[in-house]
């Protein structure tokens, strides 16, 4: 079996930005440039950054709710062994190309359609930041967790359905007794319960949270990453969990990507990131992090500048502008992820010079 559920292979999501009396394609907003990473089976994998980095913009188009500009995503596929047969036929004749092309749009997920990709579709699932607007007010919550079961035909008729509804409402703490009111009546917690286990309605092998306790109490984050664990162990789950708040990533991930202005700048196991950040971005954020201490002092880096433009970023490694320590190279040339030992990832120039 392929360790990796998901292998995301030069993703890329530009929005076109018009302009002019001909409202003609002017630029692009960079959201998300060239970003390649895997994520294991059964593993929850962190993703933070500044708000605007494209962390969420990242996750959508991984679960094609944005059409991927380029690259490629491959679910639950032997990645490396699909390319080798590609390189093979493509080497071979000039219908051979043709032939690989085919095969690339059933097995990648960002060129799927029609009824391949709505089997896919039973795999992925997301929870949003809010419960409140992910939720339709006017859809009673057995119809809300049963919906993605009736479109995907997972049951054949409607006892089943609810039956299954009473199932998962249990599994993250609400009763068959909640099954018949409307979002309204319950608390955000609760709701967000509610959005947990519609993601979970069709036996999913994968689940991006997006924030999924951003817009909760800090007592209410602690019971929902709690569920969310207890959920992953039991299902078999694998999440990506997006988020800026490097404490809760810290709680429930084992490895962490950091995203800074479209680009993967460092991506290595939590304890390893939090002991040893090698990318000074990576060491500003950590930084940034609040001890409840007032006696214990630690060293605050402060960036200087604002985050660039998506719409124009700049030369080479995107954080130079704000980087203390970057050189002409870093303006020049854009830092590929290489290892730094133990599959701890880094992009940057200064990190190569110094090793």
């Amino acid at each position: 079996m392929n360790d990796n559920i998901l292998d995301i292979r030069n993703l890329k999501k530009y929005y076109p930005v018009k302009g002019g009396v001909m409202r003609r394609h002017i630029a692009d907003v960079k959201a998300v440039d060239d970003v390649s990473f895997q994520i294991k089976r059964g593993e929850c994998l962190g993703m933070v950054g500044e708000s605007g980095c494209g962390k969420t913009t990242l996750g959508k188009a991984i679960l094609r709710l944005h059409d991927a500009t380029a690259g490629r995503v491959y679910l639950d596929q032997d990645a490396e062994k699909i390319e080798e047969l590609e390189a093979l036929f493509a080497s071979d004749k000039p219908e051979a190309v043709a032939q690989a092309e085919a095969m690339r749009k059933m097995m990648d997920l960002t060129r799927l359609k029609g009824r391949a990709m709505k089997e896919a579709r039973r795999k992925i699932n997301i929870v949003f930041q809010d419960p409140s607007n992910s939720l339709n007010p006017r859809l009673l919550i057995k119809d809300i967790v049963g919906e993605p079961m009736i479109i995907q035909h997972v049951y054949s008729s409607a006892a089943e359905v609810e039956e299954r509804v009473v199932e998962l409402l249990g599994t993250v703490g609400l009763s068959r007794e909640h099954m018949r009111r409307y979002p309204h009546e319950f608390s955000g917690g609760q709701r967000q319960r509610i959005a947990v286990a519609r993601a979970l309605a069709t036996n999913p092998k994968f689940i991006l949270m997006d924030e999924p306790t951003s817009a909760l109490d800090v007592s209410v984050q602690a019971q929902i990453l709690n569920l969310l664990k207890r959920l992953q162990d039991e299902f078999q789950l694998t999440y990506l969990f997006v988020t800026h708040h490097l404490l809760v990533v810290k709680y429930i991930t084992q490895r962490i990507a950091v995203m800074y202005l479209g680009k993967m700048m460092e991506l290595s196991q939590t304890p390893e990131l939090f002991k040893t950040p090698l990318h000074p971005y990576t060491k500003a954020l950590l930084s940034a992090i609040p001890i409840p201490d007032p006696e214990t002092k630690i060293e605050k880096i402060i960036l200087s500048g604002d985050v660039p433009n998506p719409l124009n970023p700049p030369s080479g490694c995107r954080f130079h502008p704000r980087c203390p320590y970057a050189k002409e190279i870093c303006k020049e040339r854009i830092p590929e992820l290489e290892d730094a030992g133990g599959g701890h990832l880094v992009a940057c120039h200064r990190w190569r010079e110094l090793n």
